[in-house]
């Protein structure tokens, strides 16, 4: 059939992917397929319980993966990675697992912004509170810290599983003590407890796919009063100082739930969003390329927030390895060239060898 013809085609560039069914009817549609067909990209899906060098396709010029970190075979998946980088060292790899965990890991996820070198690019304050920390701890790490409420505790390890893109403000006291004693859902201990910086209720979600940085504007979290119960969208936060925030676009609710980026952030233009200038494009572009590169990884998005009170500071607050891409502006061309240029690559590198 035409897929025999294909893996007998030497100018074939042949992409497997080891993705949730979900993911892959996302990112691969029937027409990014063909699309991709017309410019001799053919798709191959890979099991990630079996050797990769035994499946249908093999060898591969470029591979995409993202299997989560609940799914049982993910410690041999990633080895097998590993093994066939080894065995394939033309193969482009998206991402290799040593990489991707850098940015799965919230602890480790924003290292990378503080040595970017970008003027008035950095990322909010942030410490980790582990199972082991008593409320007195807590404190003092909360204090040597410089942080103050409200802040966000958001899920340590952000690597597809269930709850990894949960979100809780917590405004006080109470609310921390409730993050310790497990009572904020979708929230357990060790998780990241980072500053909460008023942004006008907006973000600017940038998406870099190899070389191509674009972004879009995105509704966000409300700006918050300090010490207040209440904030400028009068949510009420209930008795226990916090709230849980399982989706930023259900929080604001979005008219797109159903549709939401599998990578957490929000969608549309709310009625509480407020105007807040985007970056120029030069700087996003230059903040992508450097993030690419330090990285290491060709298929990421950042959260950029440009600070309430001194509007010249930006923030990154959060890195997505292989998010949910198919919303990003100009998503087919973006994706198909850097399929087509990253295979290409590995096939003319291969022929030099």
């Amino acid at each position: 059939d035409d897929d025999d013809d294909d893996d007998a085609r030497p100018d074939v560039i042949k992409v497997g992917y080891a993705l949730t069914a979900k993911k892959a009817s996302r990112m691969l549609s029937d027409a990014l397929v063909a699309r991709c067909s017309a410019r001799g990209v053919e798709f191959y899906p890979l099991d990630p319980a079996i050797d990769i060098d035994a499946q249908r396709g093999h060898p591969f010029d470029v591979i995409l993966q993202k299997v989560p970190g609940s799914d049982g075979v993910k410690a041999d998946w990633d080895e097998r990675l590993r093994q066939y980088a080894t065995a394939q060292p033309l193969a482009r790899i998206v991402g290799l697992p040593d990489l991707v965990k850098r940015v799965t890991n919230r602890g480790t996820m924003l290292d990378v912004v503080h040595s970017l070198g970008v003027e008035n690019v950095s990322a909010p304050r942030q410490v980790v509170l582990t199972p082991r920390d008593d409320a007195e701890s807590i404190s003092q790490i909360i204090s040597d810290a410089g942080l103050k409420p409200p802040y966000l505790a958001k899920a340590l390890i952000c690597d597809g599983s269930e709850h990894s893109h949960s979100v809780a403000i917590i405004h006080d006291q109470g609310g921390i003590e409730a993050l310790r004693q497990g009572r904020v859902s979708g929230i357990e201990l060790p998780c990241v407890l980072q500053e909460y910086v008023n942004h006008g209720g907006c973000l600017f979600k940038v998406y870099v796919v190899g070389e191509s940085v674009t972004s879009a504007t995105r509704r966000s979290l409300p700006d918050l009063v300090v010490h207040s119960s209440s904030s400028s969208s009068n949510h009420d936060y209930g008795d226990e100082g916090a709230v849980v925030v399982p989706r930023v676009s259900r929080f604001t609710q979005s008219a797109s739930d159903d549709d939401e980026d599998e990578d957490g952030g929000g969608d549309g233009d709310g009625n509480e969003q407020q105007h807040v200038p985007p970056p120029d494009d030069a700087v996003l572009r230059d903040i992508g390329l450097r993030l690419h590169a330090k990285l290491g990884l060709d298929l990421f998005n950042f959260d950029l927030i440009r600070d309430r009170e001194n509007p010249s500071a930006l923030f990154i607050v959060d890195i997505n390895y292989l998010p949910g891409i198919s919303k990003m502006p100009g998503y087919f061309d973006h994706f198909t060239n850097f399929l087509a240029s990253a295979g290409g690559l590995t096939k003319r590198a291969a022929r030099a060898v």
